[in-house]
């Protein structure tokens, strides 16, 4: 045992030996001493707060074993901080000595480790609500051990951990960021207002009842206005060419000729002001209701051309005014039409299939059609632009008619300069960027038994140009064929029987072919279990508590079966029970007619292929050996290939409608959907920019007096200029 612990054990305490030692004490057990008296010693003005004692009671001083360190956490306090209480009237000086009498050679700022305070002075009133500071025992200092190869290597699989955690979190937010792009562009395209409640919308019966009043009211109406109109313009143009017409070519007679058949061809157009009130009851103008304006005013023109004798001798715009009538009328027509023909495929019942766009591209499933009407129902997007610029160029009509012949000091002429401005700013244009492609559309679409919901629903079908297609979209049933079986040590119906079973509940072409052949040679199925469909089409169950697999060569090799140096055919399905082969069917893949017409379409219209099949022999190599065309086919996601296969899958909106199996009502619908959208696009810039130009190159020639070059003939070839290049994409708007 040491000295030291020895000590302690005796309870004599060294370290409080030395503490008398320092203060000049002979034995602490003999003599108290305070922390306050100390300080009023040497001079301090204030004292530590302390709770004084009563007189009766004596002060003991502590013995050793009360004064241990462990048992008394040290207290710091703040030398020289007043008391709360009042300072005693008389302070007692005691001078520290040795026992020999000699000063100690320290001072009381060495002693207690205070600076003087006439070097820093400090406020020490202001400590004085402080809490009381406890030493805490001083942390253990760790030691250091050497480096390890095991920490080097939980470093950097530490490291690699981190930056593998980076990768991933860029990776999600990459994947995240395609996710959001993706429905940015799948999103329902933009209206001018929110779809009504599907339960206000009424029945497409009778919306196709309607619309084919109008339609036949229209069409009838419209032969008639064309051979007006040819008889209109004849002896203007007969005149051009040098030739002479005894009544037209006498006095004013051309006014009058031009005055009665253009009143003629206002009352064959009467639809025209029915669809022009009907527009003004809504608070909207389109171009029914401008070209409507625009025959009001050139009327009033030539009816008051005999009345103004100061008037111009320029010739009134009848004929200009009723060709921008016969193309309203037109337009009215085709949209009667369209909407006619696509509410009456609507109205056949429930559809074969709903055709919507989904994140993988254009999809179908099963559905209703509710919901269909009311999106056909919503306004076109050359409607909201001629809504929004007609109305404007309206009041600039009046404004530049006043300012080119009030403001020119030429007052007579205000009707005529008006009729000018609103005839070439009369775009001929504006029905044909909707409404005449809508009838040729709704019509080919028609008789291929599908109808797409107007703009809207062609706005959402163009969103993508993938179109996910299954296995009956491709072949469909007679298009596949069982040409042949090869059993490796196995009975024939014994095989077709496990084949069957895991083929019909997988579905796709393989369902459909050994369904006719069980049915055919009345094999029944066997009972399934734990059946499971892979990434690679390959089908996996248990049947009588054996493993069968059945699927292409190349899912057998995945699978470790071992296979034969040849097959049968090119296309080809394995059976294989507990790891071993058991039969091989050749199928033989036809090619449909129709589906080869669409598959052709496919690349001239920009469209590709998203292969979302049961059958893992339809590939894009096998598309391109019967097709001739693979369509740019790929592979479906394997997230959502089971989804989009599957044929009970819930469609989306009723954007579009098919009530016949098959890929070549698919394409159509999508094809024509996509140039409904494309020739309304150019369609709406080609009106815009000639109603602009129109409106403010006849108010200059007006506002210089240019009226020589303001003739009918001049403004007509100056509006039929913009229709030229909107004729070729109308004239195969409708054809695939």
């Amino acid at each position: 045992m040491s000295e030291n612990d020895k000590n302690k054990k005796s309870g004599y305490d060294l370290m409080q030996d030395t503490q008398y030692l320092l203060l000049g004490l002979d034995d602490a057990e003999n003599e108290s001493f305070d922390l306050q008296e100390i300080l009023a010693e040497f001079g301090s003005e204030g004292s530590l707060p302390s709770k004084q004692p009563e007189p009766e009671q004596s002060v003991e001083t502590p013995s050793r074993e009360e004064c241990e360190p462990e048992d008394h956490p040290k207290i710091i306090a703040f030398p020289g901080a007043s008391s709360v209480e009042e300072p005693a009237e008389e302070e007692e000086t005691i001078v520290l000595s040795d026992e020999g009498g000699e000063e100690d050679n320290f001072s009381p700022e060495e002693l207690f480790r205070v600076e003087h305070e006439e070097a820093h002075p400090v406020d020490y009133s202001e400590l004085v609500d402080l809490p009381v500071i406890r030493e805490e025992p001083a942390e253990e200092t760790t030691e250091l051990r050497p480096l390890t190869m095991e920490d080097i290597v939980a470093s950097t699989v530490d490291a690699v951990k981190a930056e593998n955690e980076r990768g991933q979190s860029e990776l999600r937010k990459r994947i995240e960021k395609a996710r959001k792009k993706q429905e940015r562009k799948n999103r329902e395209p933009r209206t001018n207002a929110p779809l009504p409640e599907v339960a206000e919308e009424p029945s497409p019966k009778d919306l196709a009842a309607f619309h084919k009043r109008r339609y036949l009211g229209c069409k009838n109406r419209f032969i008639f206005a064309i051979a007006v109109l040819i008889l209109l313009w004849g002896p203007s143009l007969l005149s051009e060419i040098g030739a002479e017409i005894p009544f037209f070519t006498e006095g004013g007679n051309a006014s009058v000729w031009v005055l009665v058949l253009h009143s003629l061809l206002g009352v064959l157009c009467a639809p025209l002001f029915v669809a022009a009130i009907e527009e003004l009851k809504d608070r909207c103008c389109t171009f029914y209701t401008y070209t409507v304006l625009v025959n009001l005013v050139a009327l009033l023109d030539e009816i008051t051309l005999l009345a103004l004798p100061g008037r111009t001798s320029a010739a009134p715009l009848g004929g200009v005014a009723g060709c921008a009538m016969v193309f309203a009328l037109w337009g009215l027509r085709n949209y009667h039409l369209g909407m006619w023909e696509t509410f009456r495929t609507a109205s056949l019942g429930r559809p074969t299939s709903v055709v919507d766009c989904c994140a993988s591209g254009v999809a179908k499933g099963i559905g209703s059609s509710e919901g269909f009407v009311t999106r056909a129902n919503m306004e076109s997007t050359a409607s909201q632009w001629q809504r929004l610029f007609l109305p404007v160029l309206s009041v600039a009509s009046v404004v530049f008619a006043v300012l080119a012949s009030v403001g020119q000091q030429r007052g007579h002429d205000f009707l005529w300069c008006w009729s000018v401005v609103l005839c070439a700013s009369c775009s001929l244009v504006c029905p044909l960027a909707y409404c005449v492609p809508l009838g040729k559309i709704a019509r080919r679409l028609n008789r291929g038994g599908a109808a797409v919901a107007g703009q809207y629903g062609a706005a959402a079908l163009s969103a993508s140009p993938k179109l996910v297609v299954t296995d009956t979209d491709l072949f469909p049933r007679t298009a596949v064929t069982l040409n042949g079986l090869k059993l490796y040590g196995e009975e024939r119906n014994h095989a077709i029987s496990y084949t069957a079973t895991l083929a019909v509940q997988g579905g796709g072409c393989l369902g459909r072919v050994f369904e006719a052949v069980c049915q055919g040679e009345r094999i029944p199925y066997q009972p399934l279990e734990h059946f499971h469909i892979h990434d690679d089409s390959g089908l996996s169950g248990m049947i009588r508590g054996e493993t069968v697999l059945v699927g292409t060569p190349m899912f057998m090799r995945h699978k470790a079966v071992r296979l034969p140096a040849t097959f049968p055919a090119k296309t080809a399905v394995c059976l294989a029970v507990d790891g071993e082969l058991v039969a091989v069917f050749a199928l033989k893949y036809s090619a449909y007619p129709p589906v080869e017409i669409a598959m052709r379409s496919l690349a001239r219209n920009g469209l590709s292929l998203v292969l979302a099949t049961r059958d893992g022999n339809v590939m894009p190599k096998l598309l391109k050996s019967r097709f001739g065309a693979d369509g740019k086919a790929e592979r479906a996601d394997s997230m959502e290939h089971l989804n989009l296969s599957d044929p009970e899958r819930e469609g989306g909106a009723p954007n579009g409608l098919i009530y016949r199996e098959g890929l070549l009502s698919y394409v159509e619908l999508v094809t024509l959907s996509r140039r409904l959208c494309q020739i309304g696009r150019v369609g709406n810039l080609l009106s815009v920019l000639g109603a602009i130009v129109g409106s403010l190159l006849s108010f200059y020639l007006c506002f210089v007096g240019s009226f020589a070059v303001l003739t009918p003939m001049m403004l007509v070839t100056f509006l039929l200029l913009w229709v030229v290049p909107v004729l070729p994409l109308l004239a195969g708007v409708d054809r695939i």
